[in-house]
C-alpha cells in the first residue's frame, strides 16, 4: 500500500472511531475503595469438589486476600461489611478463550468498530475476574495486559497469546482479509496473524515474539468450511510448540476436524481450542487426546451464532442485554446484506454439526479428557463476558451438571492458566479475593449465575451499571 493509501486508511480509521458513542462505563471502582470487606451469611462454593459447603459463612478479605472463612458472625473490627443474604459466594469466573479486541457486531458491519475498555467492563459486570486472550492485534493486547495489571485500565486479569500462528493464507487470516474493508485489512492481518510456510519460518517467528512475554502460543490448524484453506502440516506445528516450550511457553491449537486434533496433539500442542467444530470426533482423535491428556476447550455457543441471530432479541439473555452495546444489538439484528459464498460456507457446516459438538462433549468426558469453559467472545454474536454464562448454559445442556460447568469455568480453568499454583479460582484462605455473589443457587438452576449482586476483583467492591437494552 502507497503512503497516500495508508494515510487516507488512517484518516478513515480515525473517522469511524470518533463516529462511535462512547458508552458509560459498566463498572467502576469507587476512587479509594477498601481492598478489605466481610461477605456476610454466604453459601460457599467449593469449586474443586464442585459442591456448596456446609452451611453459611461469613467471608472475611484484607488487602486483597481471604483472610478467613468462619461460621457467621465473626468479629472483623474496621472493615466494611455486606450482607449476602443466604446467597452463593464463588470465585470469579475465568474465560480461557475470548478475543478483548473483537466486537460481538457481525462480519459484515463496517462502522461498529472494536471498544476494548468497554469488553473488559463486561467481562467483570458478568463475574469474569480472569481472561485468556486468544488472539489480537500485536503488540497492543500485550500493552493492555500491563495496563491492566498497574491498575491504569479496570478489567480482569488478563493473560494474552497475541498473534495466531497459521499457514500462508490460512485461518483466520483468510477470513480476515474475505470480510474486512481494504482500510482496516492491511492493518489487522500482519497484527493479529503470523503466516508461516516452514518449520524455519514458525522458529523464528516465535523467537521475534518471546521477547513480548507471550502467556501460550496460539496455532490454528483448520482447513475451514469448504476443505480448502491452507492449514499447518505436523513438522510446523512441532517447530511452533517446541519452540515454544524452549522459551517456558505452551500452546492451544485451533482445530476444525478429527484429523486437525491428530496433527495437533502429535504436533505437541499443549491444549485444543474447539472439540472439533466442524465434525463428530473420531474414535482415533478422542484416544490420541486422553493418550496425552490434553485439555480441550469445547466452545458450543459461538458455533450457534446464525441462529440466534435469526431467533431475534428475545433469545438473548438478559444478562446479554444488559451488557449489549446499543449499536451492537442494532447491527445484530438488522437485515443483513447478500452473504459471501464464504459465509454461507460457515453458517451451512455450522449448523450442520450442531449435534455432534454436543457428542465430542460426552465423547471427551468418557475418556476421562479435561473439558474447559470459554466463550469464545467477542466473536459474531457472542457478548463480553455474558458469553460465558451462554456457554455454561451449553455445556449443561450437553450434559454436564450445573456444579461441574461451574467448576470447569473456575477450578479446572484456573489451574490450566496457572497450575497448582494458582491464587485464584477457589474460595480458600490466602487466595486472591476475585468473587461474586449470587441469589439462588447456580449449582442446581445454572441461569441462576446471572442474579449477580457483588463483583469482587482483589478486594474491591465494583459497583455495576447495566444498560438500559
Amino acid at each position: 500500500m502507497s503512503r497516500s493509501a495508508r494515510r487516507a486508511a488512517i484518516a478513515a480509521l480515525l473517522t469511524l472511531a470518533a463516529c462511535g458513542q462512547k458508552q458509560a462505563p459498566l463498572v467502576t471502582a469507587p476512587p479509594g475503595a477498601s481492598r478489605s470487606v466481610v461477605l456476610r451469611d454466604v453459601r460457599v462454593f467449593d469449586a474443586p469438589h464442585a459442591t456448596l459447603a456446609a452451611g453459611a459463612n461469613d467471608v472475611v478479605v484484607k488487602d486483597g486476600r481471604i483472610a478467613a472463612i468462619a461460621p457467621r458472625g465473626v468479629p472483623a473490627p474496621g472493615i466494611p461489611d455486606i450482607d449476602g443474604h443466604g446467597g452463593v459466594l464463588l470465585p470469579g469466573l475465568v474465560d480461557v478463550h475470548a478475543h478483548t479486541g473483537s466486537t460481538p457486531a457481525p462480519p459484515w458491519t463496517v462502522g461498529v468498530l472494536p471498544d476494548v475498555a468497554d469488553n473488559l467492563g463486561a467481562f467483570l459486570y458478568a463475574g469474569v475476574t480472569t481472561v485468556l486472550d486468544l488472539g489480537n492485534l500485536t503488540p497492543a493486547v500485550f500493552g493492555e495486559r500491563t495496563r491492566v495489571a498497574t491498575h491504569d485500565d479496570l478489567g480482569p486479569r488478563l493473560y494474552a497469546a497475541g498473534p495466531v500462528f497459521t499457514a500462508v493464507g490460512g485461518h483466520p487470516a483468510e477470513v480476515l482479509r474475505a470480510w474486512l474493508p481494504w482500510y482496516l485489512r492491511w492493518y489487522v492481518v500482519s497484527r493479529a496473524t503470523r503466516e508461516i510456510a516452514t518449520p524455519d519460518d514458525g522458529r523464528r517467528a516465535v523467537e521475534a515474539l518471546l521477547p513480548e512475554h507471550p502467556d501460550i502460543l496460539k496455532l490454528a490448524i483448520d482447513t475451514g468450511a469448504r476443505d480448502d484453506t491452507p492449514r499447518l502440516d505436523v513438522a510446523t506445528i512441532a517447530a511452533v510448540t517446541a519452540a515454544g516450550h524452549a522459551g517456558g511457553v505452551r500452546s492451544i491449537a485451533h482445530i476444525g476436524s478429527s484429523a486437525e486434533v491428530i496433527d495437533a496433539v502429535r504436533g505437541g500442542v499443549d491444549a485444543l481450542a474447539h472439540a472439533p467444530w466442524r465434525e463428530e470426533l473420531s474414535d482415533e482423535a478422542v484416544a490420541v487426546i486422553a493418550g496425552e491428556h490434553t485439555p480441550v476447550v469445547v466452545t458450543l455457543a459461538v458455533w450457534d451464532a446464525s441462529a440466534r441471530r435469526l431467533a431475534g432479541p428475545a433469545d438473548l439473555l438478559p444478562i446479554e442485554r444488559q451488557v449489549a452495546r446499543p449499536d451492537v444489538l442494532t447491527a445484530l439484528f438488522a437485515p443483513p446484506p447478500p452473504p459471501t459464498e464464504e459465509m454461507s460456507a460457515y453458517a451451512r457446516v455450522a449448523a450442520a454439526a450442531h449435534d455432534a459438538r454436543r457428542r465430542n462433549v460426552t465423547k471427551l468426558r468418557a475418556a476421562g479428557v479435561p473439558v474447559l469453559a470459554g466463550s469464545d467472545g467477542c466473536n459474531y454474536a457472542q457478548f463480553p463476558g455474558a458469553g460465558l454464562h451462554l456457554e455454561l448454559a451449553k455445556l449443561v445442556d450437553a450434559g454436564l451438571t450445573p456444579a461441574e460447568a461451574l467448576r470447569a469455568a473456575t477450578w479446572d480453568n484456573a489451574r490450566f492458566l496457572a497450575g497448582d499454583a494458582a491464587d485464584y479460582g477457589e474460595i480458600a484462605v490466602g487466595k486472591r479475593a476475585d468473587l461474586i455473589l449470587v441469589a439462588g443457587d447456580p449449582t442446581t438452576n445454572i441461569a441462576d449465575l446471572a442474579n449477580i449482586s457483588q463483583v469482587v476483583v482483589d478486594g474491591t467492591l465494583l459497583e455495576r451499571h447495566a444498560r438500559p437494552n
